[in-house]
């Protein structure tokens, strides 16, 4: 008799949302031959290279790929799960990253300049990011009919411990905790001013229509109707 393969979880990681430590605490409750982690743009590029039936296989697929890659090889059923943090204290936080890891591919492009510079220089990469990744649709109103539509379970990082306990549930595993993975560990050059303020306001303002989305409306956990309790 051939057992039903268990769910599968397909975690689309945005950057600096706390995604890292939610991955971590699936991970540990289940076999390494069942996670598929996809962390820098090397392991990206291999997961592209991926047909769906080696993919099938992992009850969980996690990190840092954009919606459309994940649905061309994850299996027909499998439950998109995704992370949403405030916009502005998610890109002060992956600046504060940047400036001061110096593992980090970026690290000596931002080590000497400020978070104005940062914002300025980026914006149109970084104008609603969030929106792109997860949906693929460049506003938030796109962007929220596709979450609705496409997405089992989306939380805030304030809901994270709830999101896991459906993710743990989802898998089949006892419930692990979720501690605090890859902390940023100092603090870059923030230099605000008006036009900087004004310019940050605009490069996450569909970003943030959506993440208030999921905070305001859904209390900060927004669960498709069909998915399991």
């Amino acid at each position: 008799m051939i057992r039903p393969l268990p769910a599968q979880v397909v975690f689309i990681h945005l950057p600096k949302t706390g995604g890292f430590a939610l991955h971590a605490a699936l991970a540990r409750a289940l076999p390494p031959e069942s996670v598929l982690r996809v962390g820098d743009e090397a392991e990206r590029a291999a997961f592209r290279a991926l047909a769906p039936d080696q993919v099938a296989g992992h009850a969980l697929v996690s990190g840092h790929v954009s919606v459309n890659e994940a649905l061309e090889r994850a299996r027909p059923d499998a439950r998109f799960v995704t992370l949403l943090r405030d916009p502005v204290a998610r890109l002060l936080s992956a600046f504060n990253y940047m400036a001061t890891w110096p593992g980090h591919p970026l690290h000596a492009v931002f080590r000497e300049r400020g978070f104005a510079e940062f914002i300025r220089d980026s914006a149109d990469a970084l104008a609603g990011e969030a929106c792109r990744q997860l949906t693929g649709a460049g506003s938030a109103k796109e962007a929220i009919a596709i979450l609705e539509g496409c997405y089992a379970l989306v939380g805030t990082t304030a809901r994270v411990d709830d999101v896991s306990a459906t993710l743990h549930r989802w898998l089949g595993v006892p419930q692990g905790r979720v501690e605090r993975e890859n902390v940023t560990a100092g603090q870059g050059r923030i230099n605000l001013d008006s036009e900087t303020c004004e310019l940050l306001l605009e490069v996450t303002r569909e970003d943030r229509a959506l993440f208030e989305h999921v905070a305001i409306r859904h209390g900060g956990l927004m669960r498709h109707p069909g998915a399991p309790g």
